[in-house]
């Protein structure tokens, strides 16, 4: 196709977008709810997308009329004692009355009725779930009252009796809380033009529930005076239940009370101690109304029958027995492998029903050695066992001695320690290793081979001027240094002074002109060039200043010189330019000049 036809097109198209972007600018509306009604696997539920936005107090009746009927079927269900159905509706309620305050806030409302509405549903909601949990347990207080009364057991009567009227006391003004609430929901939806039939029928539900629960049929109750001696304290105890395994839970519980005349006294805050085997193991407090209740699992004991009772600072309550049922129990046992000094890793677990905690666990090897460890509070258990060379057994066990819990031991396991300690027998890790010594002597020979041949080539003192002419901040000053030359040992005295009088002259001038850093490598490249003639070291420009430091070994000057390398290259490299750097240089440098002179005499 021809470019220009290609161009056309092209401009055509994008013409065509923008148009019908401009055109539906004003009005980005895709389809219509009301007009384009048309099938689409996207949107399969077409009624929900027409549900239009609520713009208005109005809108909220239908919501508004579900929300304050909830009332009535949850206090009828209460009362039929239809447990499971009242709870239902009180977590729909719950629901409901979030998604009533997001509405709320949505639409923007304030008005001060659909507020009061929101608040005492709320009191109404809390009334009847307290409702509902106190008739719950009054009917199980009322079996147990049953059983106790069949067993002729009078502590526990006394416990669930008294349970039951403090209960029946917290209902008390419940009734009055709930009709107000009742009143202002009334009121309310009466405004707004809402049903309350259903509320009020609610109202007499509750005044009925509260009557049942404050004035409960008295032929099944006797007093609790009855059960008290004036003057005499009484403590309760009750265990359940009364026969565990190891780690099961067990509930002590009961109630400590004094009869003063005809008035019965409880004071919270009251320690009790509880016992087992005449050994105590827990110290509860009571609360306000003279309850105590503590959950402790069975742990230490033996598997037997045991006596549990209650005391108080001034009571002592009857025995009650306990029976911790034996389990049996399984012991592991796991070895790592020998490390190369024989020692063994033993580790396992020892589990019941649960695992056994801070269980002693004998480790035996060889029907000879006994090592013991703990278990810690998961079951496990670890051990490092040294092991002489050779073939051992190793067994691990529990006894179970003061647990409700039977002996086990592990199955047998087998370790063998190799004679030789360290050397694995293991044929292609060896080879593996002598391949690997081979490399290493062949790159230690090469080494050697290599210094030693370079030891034998002598360096031309020419370097020193060669690594001038390849430092550009020495090259233009390089003339006015004088380097020993090769026959530096036939001159005399007083031109050695005049050289290395020289070097300091230099060192001075060049430290003025081009600063500190210039000054200490024209010092180290005389000083280096000058040991490397001394020392017969080849190439000593190709080596750092620290490997020429570290070659400088037998002289005198080492020491001065090593500081000298070491003030160099903080200034040089690290850039630490300062005075103190350039005193400890130029002393090093000082002391240097003249150990080597030392030497040359």
């Amino acid at each position: 196709m021809n470019a220009k036809i290609r161009y056309v097109l092209l401009t055509v198209l994008t013409m065509g977008i923008l148009l019908m972007l401009a055109y539906t600018a004003s009005s980005p509306l895709l389809y219509s709810l009301e007009w384009d009604n048309f099938p689409s696997p996207f949107h399969e539920n077409i009624d929900q997308l027409k549900e239009q936005s609520l713009n208005s107090t109005t809108d909220l009746d239908p919501q508004l009329q579900e929300f304050i009927d909830f009332s009535g079927p949850v206090s009828l269900n209460i009362r039929i004692h239809d447990v499971e159905q009242a709870r239902r509706d009180l977590e729909r309620f719950g629901k409901n009355q979030g998604s009533m305050k997001n509405l709320v806030v949505k639409l923007d409302m304030n008005e001060s009725e659909i507020q009061e509405l929101q608040k005492n549903t709320a009191l109404q909601k809390e009334i009847l779930d307290s409702l509902l949990n106190t008739s719950v347990t009054l009917d199980s207080l009322q079996t147990m009252e049953i059983q106790y009364h069949d067993q002729n057991n009078e502590d526990m009567l006394t416990t669930v009796r008294l349970r039951g009227n403090e209960l029946r006391k917290k209902v008390h003004g419940l009734n009055e809380r709930y009709r107000n609430a009742t009143e202002k929901v009334v009121e309310v939806s009466t405004k707004l033009g809402l049903d309350v039939t259903k509320n009020q029928e609610s109202l007499k539900e509750v005044e009925q529930i509260v009557k049942e629960i404050e004035q409960p049929d008295t032929t099944t109750q006797l007093s609790v005076d009855t059960l008290l001696i004036p003057g005499e304290d009484r403590i309760s105890l009750f265990v359940r239940p009364a026969a565990g395994k190891y780690r099961e839970i067990i509930e002590y519980m009961g109630i400590s009370l004094t009869l003063s005349g005809n008035t019965t006294l409880r004071a919270d805050g009251k320690p009790i101690t509880l016992y087992l085997d005449d050994v105590p193991f827990s110290t509860p407090v009571t609360d306000a109304f003279g309850y105590y209740n503590v959950k402790v699992p069975i742990d230490r004991m033996t598997a037997g029958t045991h006596t549990v009772y209650a005391r108080s600072p001034t009571s002592r309550s009857v025995n009650r027995t306990l029976i911790a049922v034996p389990v049996e129990s399984v012991t592991n046992l796991s070895l790592s492998k020998p490390a190369p000094d024989g020692t063994v890793n033993c580790t396992g677990f020892v589990l019941a029903n649960y695992p056994v905690r801070s269980a002693s666990v004998q480790i035996i090897w060889d029907q000879t050695h006994i090592i013991v460890t703990k278990t810690d509070t998961n079951g496990f258990y670890m051990r490092e066992i040294p092991l002489p060379p050779g073939r051992h057994t190793l067994v691990a066990g529990f006894s179970g001695d003061g647990y409700p819990i039977n002996s086990s031991e592990s199955q047998p396991r087998i370790v063998d320690i190799s004679l030789i300690q360290g050397v694995e027998t293991d044929y292609g890790q060896l080879m593996a290793a002598i391949a690997a010594l081979g490399i290493c002597i062949i790159f230690i020979g090469a080494a050697v081979f290599y210094l030693r041949r370079m030891s034998q080539r002598k360096t031309p003192l020419s370097d020193i001027f060669r690594n001038i002419k390849e430092d550009p901040e020495l090259r233009q000053n390089s003339s006015d240094l004088e380097i020993p030359g090769p026959n530096h040992e036939n001159q005399d005295d007083s031109s050695k002074e005049a050289r290395e009088e020289a070097l300091i002259a230099y060192y001075t001038r060049i430290l003025k002109e081009q600063g500190l850093s210039a000054a200490s490598r024209i010092a180290y490249q005389h000083l280096s060039g000058r040991i490397a003639h001394d020392l017969h070291i080849n190439r000593h420009t190709s080596l750092t200043a620290r490997e020429m430091s570290r070659n400088c070994k037998r002289r005198s000057y080492c020491g001065a010189f090593g500081r000298f390398v070491s003030a160099y290259e903080r200034i040089r490299y690290g850039g630490q330019v300062s005075v103190k750097e350039q005193a400890v240089l130029e002393t090093a440098l000082s002391i240097t000049d003249d150990q080597i002179r030392g030497e040359q005499h």
